[in-house]
């Protein structure tokens, strides 16, 4: 059991909500109204996409929040039968603070990086019901040839209680909560008035917990019906930005994040089984890094009301290192890339609105993924509108369809294939205050 079982469970643990591999850049809730941000100098959520860009805002003290929704269905699908996650995220927070005075501009950030949130399989996944069936063929003959020896089950009745067994073994559920916060703190420097200069460090804090739930471990060898882990996990890495204006109405952003290496421990192990799951102890580690990513940006403003923009991002998985919490195995993913194209019209002082759509090309191979929250080619669209009831308050609302497509995991160490799909619809509100 134990070898199935742990293939299994490295095969869909290896980096739940993956940084980079596909992760939108979806920090703030304007990225849910324009996914285009690269070359943003109007609105404190610079600080994610484009912390030159702070340099070039007005001058005064900002301060914004605002809160994601994220509604899903993850699903993958094994021998026709199909096993879903629709486990909806209600609480995705952002804030960012900023002070511009003159030159210098100093600034705050917080946020989800790397994705996160929480799975709920209710019927598990088709690798963990793999395991279940498969992993514990040997100890249900075991038990049911210890109960027909021992005169407490008639040799006519022993396949149809290995029969059961194994039925109670399919019966399981897997919950999944991953998130990686972090937090942003730096400045820039207008040098003139057609470039500016910005560093800022970043701090990350990640939590993985996983729970696989099954009565019939217990029915079976008459252990915990759990199986499962927590850990912790910290990294610093820095973020440089150069904000060019040749002129007034033409901006080009440049971001470079550095690579967060980010090193998990186990801090607590569920389940009589779970040291040997895991093959590990409570204290040891295992690598999750944050890629590193180069943002790009090209703006250019019509008619003092009409910002339409492009923006690229690259995101350098090959040099991140991503382990299996399972066996410490290093997972293999290609670089990834998504281009974004958007739009902002400001009808008037109080109102504006945006749009825009995405493409991103993710670094997932054919025996290359995550079951538990796949990694796959998208497309995403949004819209959104802003409105300032008084002069210094703007609220905003916008909302984002992400179009992924299906794609076949042929997962070779059990020997076979698996097709992986989600449907995923994100809804932002966000306020922003300038109280001078």
């Amino acid at each position: 059991m134990k070898k199935i079982a742990l293939l299994a469970f490295a095969a869909g643990l290896g980096f739940a909500f993956a940084g980079g591999v596909d992760n939108k850049t979806n920090l703030n809730q304007g990225y849910m109204r324009n996914p285009s941000r690269n070359t943003e100098t109007l609105r404190p959520e610079a600080v994610f996409y484009n912390i030159g860009g702070t340099a070039f805002m007005n001058d005064g003290l900002y301060f914004e929040l605002g809160n994601q929704f994220v509604l899903k269905n993850y699903a993958d699908k094994l021998d026709g039968q199909k096993f879903e996650d629709d486990e909806n995220v209600y609480f995705y927070p952002n804030a960012e603070v900023v002070y511009k005075k003159d030159n210098w501009a100093a600034f705050f950030g917080f946020g989800v990086f790397g994705g996160g949130g929480t799975l709920d399989y209710s019927d598990g996944t088709g690798l963990t019901s793999l395991a279940l069936k498969q992993g514990m063929a040997s100890a249900v003959k075991a038990k049911v040839t210890a109960a027909v020896m021992a005169g407490k089950l008639p040799l006519a009745q022993s396949q149809a209680y290995a029969q059961k067994l194994l039925e109670q073994l399919s019966s399981h559920s897997l919950e999944v909560y991953s998130v990686q916060l972090g937090e942003i703190l730096g400045a820039s420097y207008k040098i003139n008035d057609m470039v500016s200069v910005a560093a800022a460090g970043r701090f990350m804090h990640g939590e993985q917990n996983i729970t696989l739930k099954c009565d019939g471990l217990k029915s079976v060898n008459g252990g915990s019906s759990k199986i499962g882990y927590e850990s912790n996990g910290y990294g610093f890495g820095g973020i440089f930005g150069v904000h060019i204006k040749p002129w007034n109405t033409l901006d080009v952003g440049i971001q470079y994040q550095t690579i967060t290496k980010l090193k998990y421990k186990y801090d607590d192990l569920t389940g009589a089984y779970a040291s040997s799951f895991l093959n590990a102890d409570e204290g040891d580690n295992f690598k999750n890094d944050l890629p590193a990513v180069l943002n790009l940006g090209v703006g250019y403003t019509f008619f003092d009301k009409l910002n339409a923009s492009m923006s690229f991002n690259y995101y350098f998985n090959k040099q991140a290192t991503i382990e299996s919490p399972i066996d410490r195995s290093e997972y293999d993913y290609d670089d990834s890339w998504e281009i974004a194209l958007g739009a902002d019209y400001r009808l008037n002082e109080q109102l504006s609105f945006g749009t825009g759509f995405s493409y991103g090309k993710q670094g997932a191979k054919s025996d290359v993924n995550n079951v538990f929250s796949p990694v796959l080619d998208n497309f995403v669209i949004g819209a959104g509108v802003e409105y300032s009831p008084v002069k210094l308050v703007t609220i905003s609302g916008s909302a984002m369809y992400c179009k992924y497509f299906s794609e076949d995991y042929d997962y070779k160490k059990a020997g076979c294939t698996m097709e992986l799909s989600k449907d995923v619809v994100m809804l932002a509100l966000g306020v922003t205050v300038k109280p001078f």
